[in-house]
């Protein structure tokens, strides 16, 4: 049986060490889960989201320690820790709002009915829903899966191993409601016992934030499950949210120092650029290139890296230690040897004996560079000159990803020309970066499948249809 282990990104100390629960243990843990579902959607939306925001509460009084965990296990910074852990709160919050204001509600179109025919379609519970959470933003991603599966009457496994301490404080919030237990259970298992959950137990909807090669993974054994004839729901639907190369394009109008400030500092440098939805690409209009190099160049030079429990870091170590840092610095390297500009950065310092690689800024990049074609996955911006605004939009839609891009303009006209041209989950104007609970979170391409997590829509994306077909001439 192997032995889930999870190191300090910054001391190397191994902060949690488990022997990987058995497959026999977990499926028993998922039929319990099936036992709290159907009492826990017995409830109406409204008394449910009020079940979920009194176990909020537990998040508020444990909010330090919380933080502290995340900070060991993962190296954000203990600031950036804790405000994630309060944007968490609030995008919560928000999904209990739909809840409560009838986001569930069936759907009927009374346009379409007559003497004979009335109709409409309701949401009701799945079950169970299996969510894998990755460590990059373990409260940001844990929610989104755990609040809408909740929500819409389901129990929850989750699991969470690469930040094991979220995944419990999780349990203990919202593993008993409305005095039923088993709500929410965290699991620690390993690679092939996560993969015989998803082909053999009781599970009715799959979620999985990761890598793309992790989603390839979770088809394959979603295809499994398609031809077990022992599991009662074979094909169930799995949500994937995966990678992404997002771009931003700062149009000949920008308000510069706002752009600077999104694409720079929130973009690409909020968590050292460990983000799914970070600015990995800027194109940037001919007219205000420079300018925003040497702004941007300000403002990676103002970054401090360091130990991150103290209060005066701004970037953690990154996660994937030396092997992470070497990788971003080969795609910095072949950049400049295909005639990219180094404009700061492009070399690593250390702290504490930990190895940090310096906010990196490259110009005159070109779409033949691995660093505009891959992932970036650290503190590394890429910036390209272009023309106008076809050209910013091609190159935008040069990528095999689709989560997120963005515009920065004063142009209603040229904004709305720029969201009709790219073809991304997301669109931001004038932001980027930024995940709201009021818009649906989307992947296209290689960036997901499309699921729906957040919004009004997100909560009926974890629920199942009942078309109910009524003949009402005979009824009083």
């Amino acid at each position: 049986m192997s032995t889930i282990e999870v190191v300090n990104p910054y001391t190397a100390e191994t902060v949690f060490s488990q022997p990987s629960e058995t497959f026999a243990a977990v499926s028993a843990r998922v039929d319990a889960g099936q036992q709290a579902a159907r009492a826990w959607q017995a409830l109406s939306p409204q008394a449910r989201a009020g079940h979920v925001l009194k176990a909020l509460d537990y998040f508020r009084d444990n909010a330090d320690e919380i933080a502290a965990g995340i900070t060991r296990e993962m190296g954000k910074p203990l600031t950036a820790a804790r405000e994630e852990l309060t944007y968490m709160l609030e995008r919560a919050e928000y999904l209990c709002r739909f809840a409560t204001d009838g986001a569930l509600a069936p759907a009927h179109h009374p346009q379409y009915e007559d003497a004979n025919f009335e109709g409409r379609i309701e949401c009701r519970a799945k079950g169970v829903v299996y969510i894998i959470t990755p460590w990059n933003y373990p409260l940001f991603c844990a929610i989104n899966g755990t609040v809408c599966a909740l929500l819409s009457g389901n129990a929850v496994v989750l699991k969470h191993t690469s930040t094991p301490s979220v995944g419990a404080h999780f349990e203990k919030a919202f593993g008993s409601m409305a005095g039923i237990d088993q709500l929410l259970t965290q699991v620690v298992v390993d690679f092939d016992v996560s993969a015989r959950i998803i082909e053999e137990t009781d599970i009715n909807h799959l979620v999985f934030t990761g890598s793309v090669q992790g989603g390839r993974v979770m088809q394959q054994s979603i295809a499994k499950r398609a031809f077990n004839e022992g599991v009662p729901d074979p094909f169930i639907q799995c949500s994937l949210e995966l990678g992404g190369s997002d771009a931003a394009y700062i149009a000949e109008d920008a308000d510069l120092e706002q752009a600077v400030l999104w694409t720079v500092k929130i973009g690409r440098l909020h968590n050292s650029g460990q983000s799914c939805c970070a600015v990995k690409r800027v194109f940037v209009h001919a007219s205000r290139y420079d300018a925003f190099l040497d702004r941007a160049r300000a403002v990676m030079e103002a970054e401090v890296s360091g130990d991150p429990m103290a209060a005066q870091t701004t970037l953690g170590p990154l996660h994937g230690g030396q092997k992470a840092v070497s990788g971003l610095l080969d795609m910095v390297k072949q950049a400049q040897r295909l005639g990219a500009k180094l404009c700061t950065g492009g070399e690593t310092e250390s702290h504490g004996g930990t190895e940090f690689l310096k906010p990196t800024l490259l110009a005159d990049v070109t779409a033949q560079m691995r660093i505009l074609k891959e992932e970036t996955f650290g503190p590394v911006l890429p910036v390209m000159k272009v023309a106008d605004d076809e050209e910013a939009a091609r190159q935008v839609c040069n990528s095999r990803f689709g989560l997120t891009a963005s515009i920065f303009t004063r142009s209603r006209d040229r904004a709305e020309r720029f969201v009709a041209a790219v073809t991304t989950g997301t669109v931001y104007v004038n932001r980027c970066n930024f995940v709201d609970a009021r818009l649906g979170w989307i992947g296209q391409h290689a960036s997901g499948n499309g699921s729906l997590a957040l919004a009004p829509e997100g909560l009926q994306a974890f629920s199942a249809r009942k078309s109910v077909n009524v003949d009402p001439s005979n009824l009083s």
